[in-house]
């Protein structure tokens, strides 16, 4: 009898406290920076692509992972889907010579690409992905090396699109860590220090290169992307009313691996974790006039595909309604949405699920 009466309080506590999330959502100050990323609405990531990387020949490095060229009719599928932003990862270290200048044919390659997102109405985002296999160590040791190659990398990309308008929007880091480490996922203090210091590098050089860089939105993260508290917390925010803050969320529930088990439902529990979560990120971030972007999330589970898009559902309108935007991630491969070679929506119902207006 106690341990029902155990279960039953614990199942009372859990619905009441998902019920006090669900009719209290924050409303965050419409600060330029918060209207901003939430004006990026959903997009989609064109994953396994222009950040694909090979060694040691990096001939071909945009379609190395198994997808095909990208052309500009991919993205007027995206456009008539729905969606609205698309992040765009690029890996420069292959394209790069001795002293860090990045080849003028690889730049121009991402410009078209750039433009041809835009051509659609779509706002376009352009980062920097895999260097963390080369040079991009978040330690003391390769600090104050990282972050010149940083600025200077960064420098060469904003004057190459200094004259594009402010719809492409940069992202100075993907998930900065140091990879391979016990605590990769996780972080620690001597990284966290040094993903501050790679992002104050990159946002100045980017607001030094001219243009419409000096106004441009620039997203900056958290050591690993992480959303977990310690990460959230340390993240210094730059004195400049146009920067975001760009996370990544994978794993639903509290445990710290990368991705979070794809197949399993979602319970109460794990709804009032990721409430938590969402509402931690509004206290830190946006509560400050500071906007976020969800600038990764998906599963791969593809054999339970109601339960995949009830997933999809549920999170990507608790994203909303805590005034944040998101853009899924699609590789083509395993957390693939669109079919690049038949140009078409291979899981329609997800799709709609994510582009669909909640609020």
């Amino acid at each position: 009898m106690k341990a029902f009466l155990k279960s039953a309080i614990a199942m009372i506590c859990c619905f009441c406290n998902l019920v006090s999330f669900t009719l209290f959502y924050p409303k965050a100050p419409q600060t330029d920076s918060v209207r901003f990323a939430q004006s990026l609405g959903r997009g989609w990531n064109l994953g396994n692509t222009l950040e694909a990387w090979q060694i040691p020949k990096p001939e071909d490095t945009e379609t190395c992972w198994g997808n095909p060229k990208t052309t500009k009719e991919l993205f007027v599928l995206l456009k008539d889907l729905g969606f609205t932003s698309v992040r765009i990862p690029v890996t420069w270290f292959q394209h790069m010579d001795a002293d860090h200048n990045i080849e003028a044919a690889w730049l121009d390659r991402v410009g078209e690409v750039v433009d041809a997102v835009l051509e659609q109405g779509l706002y376009a985002v352009v980062n920097v992905q895999h260097d963390d296999q080369d040079w991009l160590i978040a330690d003391y040791e390769h600090e104050a090396h990282a972050a010149a190659i940083l600025a200077h990398v960064w420098t060469q990309i904003a004057e190459h699109f200094a004259n594009v308008d402010e719809r492409l929007v940069f992202d100075v880091m993907n998930e900065p860590r140091v990879v391979g480490s016990p605590d990769e996922w996780v972080g620690t203090p001597e990284e966290r220090d040094a993903v501050n210091h790679f992002n104050r590098a990159a946002l100045h050089a980017i607001r030094s290169a001219g243009g419409y860089n000096q106004t441009r939105y620039v997203m900056i993260t958290t050591c690993c992307a992480s959303v977990l508290p310690e990460n959230c917390d340390a993240l210094e925010i730059p004195d400049d009313d146009r920067v975001i803050v760009s996370l990544h969320y994978y794993y639903m529930t509290a445990h710290r691996s990368e991705y979070a088990d794809c197949v399993k439902r979602l319970k109460i529990a794990d709804y009032i974790e990721i409430h938590k979560t969402l509402r931690h990120i509004y206290k830190t971030f946006l509560k400050k006039g500071v906007g976020v972007c969800i600038s990764e999330f998906g599963w791969t589970d593809r054999t339970h595909l109601k339960n995949l898009t009830d997933k999809t559902r549920q999170f990507v309108r608790l994203v909303t309604n805590y005034g944040m935007s998101c853009m899924v991630w699609d590789n083509g491969g395993d957390f693939r949405l669109i079919d690049r070679n038949a140009m078409v929506a291979e899981f329609p119902d997800d799709v709609q699920a994510i582009t669909q207006r909640y609020r």
